[in-house]
């Protein structure tokens, strides 16, 4: 098995994927798993993930994502979307999730959803939204990682246009807006940057020890 840095250093944002390679459903259950088992703030999970694989829809996203064909021209694109509705209902649902997970007694994780609602849903929509976006990027962040140790192309992204992406995928009536895109295959042959050496910054400059 491979390592996690030797998975990532061989990893890179692939330009131009192998559009007749498909990456496994299995594979594709493997890499949204991870995404489901990153820590998030409380474990609120406040995102859903959207696969996109109908070659149509993703072609229609491209206009959204500024022409970057990679958005398409790929095995699956995830889409981790930020829930719109983070209200005490939300918060109620988790914690009776909690109790029945545990076996624990009713009620007993309401001293945490007082907590839960007095930090998040005391927030403006606008600031909850931006909270549960950062929350997707961790979630990115496993997705990532998991690909790439199985050896699975994948090109984050960040440049597009949210309520295209929520117009085209029927987001808003799911409560849920884009957050960040993840786009999964595997490489072409022809894509000129897998060729070229990462640039990092040494350790040294970024680790501040004290």
């Amino acid at each position: 098995m491979q390592q996690l840095t030797e998975a990532l250093a061989w990893r890179y944002a692939v330009n131009q994927f192998d559009t007749e390679k498909k990456v496994p459903e299995e594979t594709v259950e493997k890499i949204l798993t991870a995404g489901n088992l990153m820590p998030t703030a409380y474990g609120l999970q406040p995102f859903a993930f959207v696969v996109v694989s109908d070659e149509a829809i993703k072609q229609s996203l491209i206009e959204h994502a500024y022409g970057q064909k990679h958005v398409a021209e790929n095995s699956h694109l995830i889409v981790i979307a930020a829930r719109t509705d983070i209200d005490e209902a939300f918060v109620s649902e988790y914690t009776a999730r909690i109790e029945a997970t545990r076996n624990l007694p009713a009620g007993s994780a309401d001293g945490f959803k007082t907590v839960m609602v007095g930090d998040i849903v005391a927030r403006t929509e606008a600031e909850r939204i931006v909270w549960a976006k950062r929350q997707a990027f961790l979630a990115l962040g496993g997705m990532m990682a998991q690909a790439s140790l199985l050896e699975v192309d994948n090109h984050a992204l960040e440049g597009f246009s949210p309520s295209g992406f929520d117009e085209v995928l029927g987001l808003k009536e799911k409560n849920l807006t884009a957050g960040v895109l993840l786009a999964i295959g595997y490489r072409s042959a022809t894509d000129e940057w897998q060729h070229y050496a990462k640039v990092r910054r040494d350790l040294s400059d970024i680790v501040i020890e004290k």
